[in-house]
């Protein structure tokens, strides 16, 4: 009996250092999750950054905490990312550095 179920890989083809460079620098757009194929959370991340920016508009003060916590997000995604735990939507890790050899 074959075992062809074992082979799959549980590193991601995703580069690491484009993850985290986009995690950088558009991180509260979801870019990064985007990349990544996670459609629904990259989604999600932009939906909040532009509402976020509305309430901004509106009320600094209640806009202000409303990046904090899109920024503890990306944050959290950005660390998960230098520490190279964070998972593509397959649930392989992006640790693999194809640019920087």
């Amino acid at each position: 009996m074959g075992k062809f179920y074992e082979t799959e890989e549980k590193v991601s083809k995703k580069d690491w250092l484009t993850s985290l460079v986009l995690c950088w620098f558009l991180g509260f757009f979801g870019v990064h999750r985007l990349y990544a194929g996670k459609i629904g959370s990259g989604f999600l991340m932009l939906y909040c950054t532009v509402v976020a920016a509305c309430i901004v508009a509106v009320d600094a003060y209640l806009g202000a905490i409303a990046f904090v916590v899109v920024g503890a997000f990306v944050l959290n995604d950005f660390l998960n990312i230098l520490l190279k735990c964070f998972k593509d939507c397959h649930g392989r890790e992006i640790s693999k550095d194809t640019i920087v050899k």
